[in-house]
């Protein structure tokens, strides 16, 4: 391929630091600015108060390890504060800090490590940072800078799905970030809001659940970082802009995934871009095995329809980011989704072996696939519903189930909501030209698609199994010949130059005959085939197949923090039996809906009238026996067809067998309200509406066996229920 991107650095000059007047110069495209410090301090980390640092000053730290818990009444004054400072250089070489001691449970890790805050020309280096729910986080900031700074251990979710079942409470949900969200529930190792042309540069991170955020933080320059083995994000961005992203790894950042019993993704992937995250660019970079790929979600400005109530009439979505020569193989889910925005590009990427679809392109406008590898996905390999004017070219589709899908349906909540009473929700004028399928179960299925464009595509089926029904044929006149025989026209259309016909089916749908008059290609795809990468620092290596480490989904291991990081060499994690020593015990359970209470109606709210609510067990919906609570359902999808998913109960009963007498932790994962009883007396309770809580309880139980009634009530939205039981030791 013609594009190529030299390993020469961007206009970026070497830091120079002089101590005693010196100063630093950091080319950009847009912009020189230097660093100018005139002093140098050697510090010890301060115990219970944090280290000030000032403007115009090297400091660095003496090295050594320091353990400094998180300060201020919410955690978030930060251990180290650089605040309305300029030419700042801190130096952290030799250095670790923890907010927490190394080993212990990431979702005990809080606070702030290092607090950035209006400052300017700051450049942070070296060290190692980790046992805080934000190692660095960097507010209203200009021109900051990250070397070689190394994360281990941060902020992390527990894990609740294990190899035999998925929890519905391990699902994050990254649409709404305008107050800080995802730093408060998720964490990062770095997080930026509100920054402008930051640098982050040979940073690497393991052993926790996001990388680095970006929210509203625009031509940021980030190259030669690896956040690899997450169980989040590894690259998020939210409102940011004009990024540049090249020679970086967010490899195996993934959750809800057991091999070939569940693939969810549960929204991880290795670059997340949501709510109006436009013109960025990402050069030879590497996220593979995540949940997906790349993430890529307009935002609720447009499918909620808050811009327009805002009177934002022309908002648009995620646009025009770049992917070039980037491998996002064997995702969960999607090697790349990105859908409801337009001029998205994915130029000359490697999107195979993925779960669901190598592109899912929802509701997108003009999106160009170019020059891809989608090979060997277990579903579609390119899948585009109700899309316009989107271009597949020069592809190879191969041994995928379905090559290239494209269709319209009714999708009333869409169609008819926010987005739909504002941008065109058709499915029309795909350009599909030189790709080459081979090998697919089928190579295309078109559902109600108009102006389908199909030229010059090969194929090595002679005799493909094409079906047409309710076609038609749009363009210049048709001769006499296609119009008495309407379907050898069509297979001329679709037909490869060396003869061969796709496989599959066109349905309800128009092929046209040819583009406008002189023209060979759409002009948004001729931009996309002249366009030309931008120089940009890296040396990483980026691509498994060059490391000699690539394998295929099978490698993703997880364990009850993340996912298994088997390139460091580090142990493979213990599968844990769900439910403990309650595995396999069987409960006597009964599922009824109840009433709420409103207007003129009394109710049986389980929190008002608990033995109202518990009589109406003597009548269930359903009941039967019930084993491992990984769901409220007890994981039976007749159990759940039956009373739904709002306004339900739960009582079940079981005997447990204690052989070995002691303390034992009880820990029950409720969404909505849980009680458990044992012999008779309450030991764990948490009857209230909550989002996904764990709760634990130490109980003392004697040899013999032990009598447990567990109640469970749900209002609506999320759900959850797992529990378990295990020997202290």
């Amino acid at each position: 391929m013609s594009r190529t991107i030299g390993n020469a650095a961007l206009v970026v000059t070497a830091l120079i630091l002089l101590l005693a007047a010196c100063g630093s110069t950091h080319g950009r495209e847009s912009e020189s600015v230097a660093i100018n410090v005139s002093g140098a301090r050697h510090e010890d980390l301060p115990e219970g108060r944090p280290l000030l640092v000032s403007s115009a000053c090297e400091t660095t730290v003496k090295p050594g390890p320091y353990l400094r818990p998180p300060l201020g009444n919410d955690g978030e004054r930060g251990v180290i504060v650089i605040e309305n400072a300029h030419d700042v250089v801190l130096d952290l070489t030799d250095v670790v800090l923890r907010g927490t001691r190394a080993g212990n449970d990431l979702d005990a890790c809080e606070g702030y490590g290092i607090v950035l805050r209006d400052s300017d020309r700051i450049l942070v280096r070296g060290g190692m940072i980790g046992g805080y729910r934000v190692c660095v986080a960097a507010f209203n900031c200009h021109d900051v800078r990250m070397e070689d700074v190394h994360f281990d251990g941060w902020y992390g979710m527990r894990l609740l799905s294990t190899s035999v079942a998925e929890n519905e409470a391990d699902w994050l949900f990254p649409h709404e970030n305008d107050n800080a969200e995802w730093m408060q529930n998720y964490g990062a190792a770095i997080a930026l809001e509100d920054c402008t042309h930051a640098t982050i540069s040979g940073c690497r991170g393991r052993h926790g659940q996001n990388g680095i955020l970006l929210t509203r933080s625009d031509d940021c320059l980030l190259h030669d970082d690896d956040f690899s083995f997450l169980s989040g994000w590894g690259l998020a961005l939210y409102r940011s802009s004009r990024n540049k992203v090249s020679h970086c790894i967010f490899d195996y950042c993934v959750r809800g995934y057991s091999h070939e019993v569940y693939w969810r993704g549960q929204d991880s992937a290795g670059i997340l871009l949501f709510e109006r995250s436009s013109d960025n660019v990402f050069a030879h970079c590497s996220a593979t095995h995540g949940g997906d790929g790349v993430f890529l979600f307009a935002g609720n400005d447009t499918v909620q329809g808050h811009a327009f109530e805002r009177g934002e009439m022309d908002a648009g979505g995620s646009d025009r980011n770049v992917w070039y020569e980037c491998d996002f193989s064997y995702a969960v889910a999607n090697a790349i989704e990105a859908t409801f925005s337009s001029g998205n590009w994915a130029i000359a990427d490697r999107l195979d072996g993925a779960h669901q679809h190598g592109v899912w392109g929802g509701y997108s406008r003009r999106m160009v696939v170019l020059e891809c590898e989608i090979a060997h996905v277990l579903g579609g390999g390119v899948s585009i519903e109700h899309g316009q004017e989107c271009a597949i070219v020069g592809n190879r589709i191969e041994d995928d189930d379905i090559g290239l899908e494209l269709w319209w349906d009714e999708d009333k909540d869409l169609v008819g909501g926010p987005f739909g009473q504002h941008r065109e929700t058709s499915s029309r004028d795909p350009y599909i030209a030189h790709n080459r399928f081979d090998d697919n179960a089928r190579d295309i299925d078109i559902t109600q698609t108009t102006g389908v464009f199909f030229h010059d595509n090969e194929t090595d089926s002679k005799r493909g199994s094409i079906k047409f029904e309710s076609v038609t044929m749009e363009g210049p006149a048709k001769s006499a010949a296609d119009t008495e025989n309407p379907d050898a026209a069509m297979r001329r259309l679709l037909a490869s130059p060396t003869g061969g016909m796709p496989s599959g089916r066109v349905f309800s749908s128009s092929l046209r005959t040819a583009l406008a008059h002189g023209q060979t290609q759409p002009e948004w795809v001729a931009r996309a085939r002249a366009w030309t990468a931008p120089k940009l620092p890296g040396t990483l290596v980026t691509s498994a197949r060059e490391r000699g480490d690539e394998g295929g989904l099978e490698t993703i291991v997880m364990g009850e923090w993340g996912p298994w990081d088997f390139r460091s060499g580090e142990p493979r994690p213990m599968q844990r039996t769900p439910g403990g020593l309650f595995a396999d015990v069987k409960w006597n359970a009964a599922w009824f809906k109840w009433t709420p209470s409103g207007g003129d109606v009394v109710g049986t709210d389980p929190r008002k009238d608990v033995d109202a609510w518990r009589a109406l067990s003597q009548s269930p919906s359903v009941s039967g026996e019930a084993t491992t609570w990984t769901d409220p359902w007890g994981g039976s999808k007749p159990v759940r067809e039956k009373v739904g998913s709002d306004h339900f109960g739960l009582i079940a009963r079981t005997s447990l067998e204690i052989k070995d007498g002691g303390p034992h932790r009880l820990s029950v994962t409720s969404d909505d309200g849980v009680r458990v009883m044992i012999d008779g007396e309450t030991v764990l309770e948490n009857w209230t509406w909550h989002g996904p809580t764990r709760d634990s309880a130490d109980v003392d139980l004697s040899v013999g066996k032990h009598d447990i009634v567990l109640e469970y009530f749900q209002i609506d939205g999320a759900s959850a229920l797992a529990v378990e039981l295990e020997r202290v030791r």
